[in-house]
């Protein structure tokens, strides 16, 4: 309890794991799924839940978006797009599926790192000639 209190929406995560677990028990004989249509079944889990949980715990290809991906790939010109789901499909059909989840990952430390949301780190980012922001290139 005291894990899940610690963060935000912490009834409505605790609530959607009790119902989560239950639909495991009873739909996949407490196994977790390893596809994307069943896996977004459960309660809770959106599409960015379950490509991490196809790419970091089963080694399938999944390609998460969140916030950083989104931002990255917005200031990179990739994606002008601000729904996740169309910023993954554009990925998903423009790269190779063995590198998503990696990629993804990739993006996110980049974002977390340097490429911040109210003030990115230009003047050191390895992307800086490709991206939007940057006022020299």
């Amino acid at each position: 309890g005291s894990i899940i209190q610690s963060l935000g929406l912490w009834r409505n995560k605790a609530e959607n794991i009790v119902k989560l677990s239950i639909k495991l028990v009873n739909d996949f004989n407490g196994e977790v799924p390893q596809n994307m249509a069943d896996l977004t079944s459960l309660p809770g889990v959106g599409r960015k839940s379950a490509n991490v949980v196809l790419g970091n715990a089963f080694g399938l290809p999944g390609f998460p978006v969140d916030t950083h991906v989104n931002r990255v790939l917005n200031r990179l010109g990739l994606g002008q797009e601000s729904s996740p789901e169309k910023i993954e499909r554009i990925v998903n059909e423009a790269t190779d599926p063995a590198i998503w989840s990696n990629f993804s990952h990739l993006l996110i430390l980049h974002g977390r790192d340097i490429c911040h949301a109210r003030k990115p780190e230009c003047e050191v980012c390895p992307l800086a000639m490709l991206c939007r922001m940057n006022k020299k290139y």
